[in-house]
């Protein structure tokens, strides 16, 4: 019969960590990394106390893999910067692990997710100047936060941080009904090099180069020529809009419903460059959440449906 332990020791393998166990404790090293599963099987007080007394003393990240369901008041005595793996996750982990040895390639886990933020930040894109760092938004709301909001939300149990790429834009655009100009509109757009959304943006933020936080910086997929073509469009839509405009002949007063469009022929859109937005990326045993970690604003929450 094949132990909890021995299924957590193949994870652990699967990505080549050097395992040992001590007591109750399966133990993967490698690269300065330590991850740390305490394998819960079946109900158990004695073990649950076993494992909080145990925690404190143990360097790294620390993972209860649970088989059985864990009561909220069992949650609330575990450490918030534990990570809580249930059944299904245990399953998805152990499924993955087959298919890769089927396939011969790996695919991205969650134990991935474990040790990504131990790593160093690569600070710097492989096309940019030498002496050009990269300009990251600074976050607001960080890893203890996150991992304490989403226990109460979609219960995460994988807290991931990625770096989105913007290209930033501020743009003049005279407003004009028919070949007379009434006024004009100025702003700010970023647009996301990834999904290809355009949204504006009150004021282009104080920047900084580098993250205390590990994180994962994404490429992106569309580059600063389409970015702008994008905002054109995005301007042209936004201010072009219908108005009444009152006229006066003579002794008549008239209105008229007249179109105001936007000329950016006779403006300009200038290139601000780009700036990285850290988001968080939460994966809960309930559902997913993402997390704007530059403004803290919850971006979306959607919860799992219960299978019947």
């Amino acid at each position: 019969m094949t132990t909890l332990s021995t299924v957590l020791k193949d994870i652990l393998e699967s990505r080549k960590f050097l395992v040992d166990q001590s007591g109750p404790f399966v133990n993967g090293r490698k690269e300065g990394v330590e991850l740390h599963f305490f394998p819960y099987a079946r109900h158990s007080p004695a073990a649950l106390e076993e494992f909080q007394k145990a925690v404190p003393g143990l360097n790294g990240k620390v993972i209860l893999a649970a088989l059985v369901p864990l009561a909220e008041s069992t949650l609330a005595n575990i450490p918030s910067d534990v990570v809580i793996w249930d059944r299904e996750a245990i399953e998805h982990e152990v499924g993955r692990t087959r298919i890769e040895a089927m396939v011969g390639e790996e695919d991205h886990g969650l134990i991935d997710d474990l040790y990504a933020d131990d790593f160093p930040p690569v600070m710097k894109a492989e096309n940019m100047e030498e002496d050009q760092e990269e300009r990251i938004a600074p976050m607001q709301i960080g890893l203890q936060a996150v991992v304490e909001l989403s226990a109460k939300t979609v219960s995460g149990f994988s807290h991931r941080l990625e770096l989105i790429p913007h290209f930033l834009f501020s743009y003049n655009a005279p407003l004009y009904v028919g070949e007379g100009r009434i006024g004009s509109k100025e702003g700010i757009l970023a647009v996301n090099a990834l999904t290809n959304a355009v949204e504006p943006w009150e004021e282009i933020p104080a920047t900084v180069t580098k993250l205390e936080q590990g994180y994962k910086r994404l490429e992106p997929v569309l580059d600063e020529e389409e970015a702008s073509a994008l905002v054109r469009v995005a301007v042209e839509k936004e201010h072009t809009h219908e108005r009444d405009m009152v006229k006066e002949n003579g002794q008549v007063t008239m209105t008229e419903r007249v179109v105001v469009h936007p000329r950016l022929d006779q403006g300009s859109v200038k290139r601000m460059g780009m700036i990285y937005v850290p988001i968080w990326c939460v994966e809960g045993t309930k559902g997913v959440m993402i997390i704007n970690a530059s403004t803290g604003k919850v971006l979306s929450e959607d919860y799992f449906r219960d299978i019947c």
